[in-house]
């Protein structure tokens, strides 16, 4: 059997010997036989469960308990029951249809870690916290259990039905250091220093280059140390480093991220080389948007997307509009999949208690409010047919993540999953190409001190503001920008992120590929603070900076305020001032293109829209709904009750309800409803028959 990816239409799918599979799927902690049979009858055909080398809970913060029993029970002794067990669940009989791909969490046992206490990671006190991702017999060891798993799985009834493996490990399965606490300083482990070490030796051409550039007298390698939390939590500046004077602590933000995801890459290549090539693999991996805190190690996702060895990431999804945590077009752009969770709740979700009390008997941790979702059954479906939206508009999929069991178990909930299969199965062309591309630097994250809840508040209020500002959004990577198959052309606004100190090869790309054409590019909370050429303008970084709030139309702005570079020169047209005085937004033409600087981070929505209309961006709606739009499909989550329009950028078109399939009035290029607040509306569009007929005519004539 050989899986691997292929394009369908518009959309990435699954190939298993030629036979197509969308990437819709079932996911549980609590993999029950009746969810999955229910599962099975709204036609979804790929399936998840969780399989475990180690023998405690997947967080070392909540005092949870193992999910299942491992696998990994000492040197050559393994015990397969519980994956026995989940696969008899799926196929019952044997005959079902449909295909599984376990999610392997490798964290290791705790005989492991007590035989192996110099392999562990330790935080600043040094106090224990499982494995380090730097420790080679942890990868080694961890191998040989994978190879076991592989091995049974290939010897058993279920051989044909495994295509895949999701390699995890870390907290919550996410490859973050596990930590009882945030952010607990990690990793101090003498296994981690020589791995750190030798990283240095490798891009310094000796000690003596290495101590000019940390501005550190060092005599040997050895003298090297990891630097003091003190300097990993805050700036000599005040809030972001200077590349000149604190370069130590960013090399080891660098290697901090790029251990990780080496780690991630090693197991990834193990699986691909131990099954042949004919396995998919995927991992969580890149929360570039929704974890920018520095010490998570997140900020590796370009190395990861280079790998030809994996197949698919996943991340979860938040905000108003279920907007992706990382630079999910950077990934289709490598040619990866995209599955996101869709950790959804709903009125049917619950804590543990129900069918997973063996892993919570000491505490409600996982009762509290958090894990509720809407009150009814009708809030619920808006909630998943928002997250259809999401993936019904991108060329990506979702597995829905029934967390503890039963959460989507109702009729009109099962309905908007069977929907989402057909949505990735039919679509054949994009009618709504998107105009608007949101970059970000990860690596710009390691300037920044604001990592614990300002800087992870004040992007997810810039990314829901931009959800209401009235236009879709691709999201990539800055250093996506010099790859050969980028494709700027769509695009009339580019927005950064986190750009504080691009490369030369970034900064050329950006020349040749971006600033021409009439493009707008705006840069935003105090990109550019070390390149004039990025923005055209100089900024200065001082520890006298304050968090200030600007004003935009009478609306006082951001909600988290945070400091920012001070301009040197008011140039060009001032769009919004902040409120004690001095530009907060500036714009001004350049040859080319136009250069909107942006000294906050989180711009109210109001404010991008003006923006978007000023670079000639169509607009969806320009109420302050939440809009989706891509490939076949439009959508609106309605922020007031009322009528509420989508303006579509094509005329002749139809409209169907994504649901029930019924008609939906167009008016020239208005689609207006009559919307209860909060209410979620996914529309299916095509092209009229007369539309079509004269677009043939037209090409015939030419």
């Amino acid at each position: 059997m050989i899986c691997k990816l292929k394009n369908l239409g518009i959309q990435r799918v699954i190939d298993v010997d030629g036979k197509t599979l969308v990437p819709v799927a079932y996911m549980s902690y609590a993999p029950l036989r009746e969810n999955f049979d229910a599962m099975r009858e709204q036609g979804i055909r790929l399936f998840m469960f969780p399989v475990y080398a180690g023998d405690e809970g997947i967080n070392m913060e909540s005092g949870l308990r193992p999910f299942c029993d491992n696998f990994f029970k000492g040197y050559g002794e393994y015990d397969f029951s519980a994956v026995d067990e989940a696969l008899s669940r799926i196929f019952p009989s044997g005959n079902e249809d449909g295909y599984v791909i376990p999610r392997v969490c490798l964290e290791p046992p705790i005989w492991w870690q007590r035989l192996h206490p110099s392999e562990v990671s330790r935080d600043f006190r040094g106090e224990e916290q499982r494995e380090s991702f730097a420790s080679e017999l942890w990868k080694a060891d961890m191998t040989v259990a994978l190879y076991a798993l592989i091995d049974h799985i290939n010897a058993s009834v279920y051989a044909d039905r495994v295509i895949g493996y999701h390699v995890a490990a870390g907290g919550t399965e996410e490859w973050t250091y596990q930590c009882r606490y945030a952010p607990q300083y990690y990793d101090y482990s003498e296994v981690n220093l020589r791995a750190y070490r030798r990283y240095l030796s490798k891009r310094y051409h000796g000690v003596s280059e290495l101590s000019r550039s940390h501005g550190i007298s060092y005599s040997s390698w050895d003298d090297v140390v990891f630097p003091h939390p003190c300097e990993r939590r805050y700036c000599e500046s005040g809030y972001l480093r200077d590349p000149k004077t604190e370069r130590a602590v960013l090399d080891y933000y660098d290697y901090h991220n790029e251990s990780v995801a080496d780690a991630i890459l090693y197991f990834c290549r193990k699986v691909k080389e131990y099954t042949g090539g004919e396995r998919l693999v995927g991992v969580f991996y890149g929360y570039v948007f929704s974890m920018p805190q520095n010490y998570k190690g997140l900020h590796a996702l370009g190395k990861v997307l280079a790998s030809p060895d994996v197949d698919f990431l996943s991340t979860t999804n938040s905000g108003v509009d279920w907007h992706f945590a990382s630079a999910v077009n950077s990934a289709i752009l490598h040619g990866k999949m995209w599955i996101s969770e869709g950790d959804i709740r709903t009125c049917k979700s619950s804590g543990m208690g129900k069918n997973l009390a063996h892993a919570m008997p000491d505490n409600d941790f996982y009762d509290s409010p958090v894990w509720r979702g809407p009150s009814d059954v009708e809030g619920s479906v808006y909630s998943l047919t928002r997250a259809a939206a999401r993936i019904a508009t991108t060329p990506t999929g979702i597995w829905w993540f029934d967390m503890f069991g039963g959460w989507f178990d109702d009729p009109d909930m099962l309905s908007v999953i069977k929907r989402s299969i057909h949505v990735l199965s039919e679509q054949k062309c994009d009618l709504f190409p998107t105009e608007v591309a949101l970059v970000v630097d990860e690596r710009g994250h390691k300037y920044s001190s604001l990592d614990d809840k300002k800087m992870p508040s004040a992007i997810r209020e810039l990314l829901d503001n931009i959800a209401t500002a009235g236009f879709p959004y691709d999201n990539y990577l800055l250093s996506d920008i010099a790859n050969p198959d980028f494709d700027p052309s769509p695009y009339r606004l580019v927005i950064f992120i986190a750009a504080f100190d691009p490369t030369d090869e970034e900064l050329d790309a950006i020349e040749r590929k971006l600033k021409r054409d009439g493009r707008v590019l705006l840069f935003l909370g105090g990109s550019g603070a070390y390149s004039k050429s990025l923005t055209g303008y100089s900024l200065r970084v001082s520890r006298d900076d304050r968090a200030k709030r600007a004003e935009f139309e009478g609306e006082v702005y951001p909600s988290f305020p945070i400091p920012s570079p001070t301009v040197e020169r008011e140039e060009g047209y001032v769009l919004s001032r902040f409120e004690d005085d001095g530009a907060a937004v500036l714009w001004k033409r350049e040859a080319g293109y136009h250069s909107i600087l942006a000294l906050p981070l989180a711009l109210p929505s109001a404010l991008l829209r003006h923006i978007a209309l000023l670079s000639g961006v169509h607009l969806y709606n320009r109420a302050g709904d939440v809009v989706f739009a891509g490939g076949e499909y439009v959508g609106i989550l309605a922020t007031e009750e009322g009528y509420r329009r989508i303006c579509l950028p094509i005329a002749d078109a139809v409209a169907r309800d994504f649901l029930g399939g019924e008609s939906v009035s167009v008016n020239d290029r208005f689609i207006d409803m009559y919307m209860k607040k909060g209410e979620m509306r996914l529309l299916h569009i095509e092209k009229t028959k007369h539309e079509i007929l004269g677009n043939k005519n037209e090409n015939d004539r030419n």
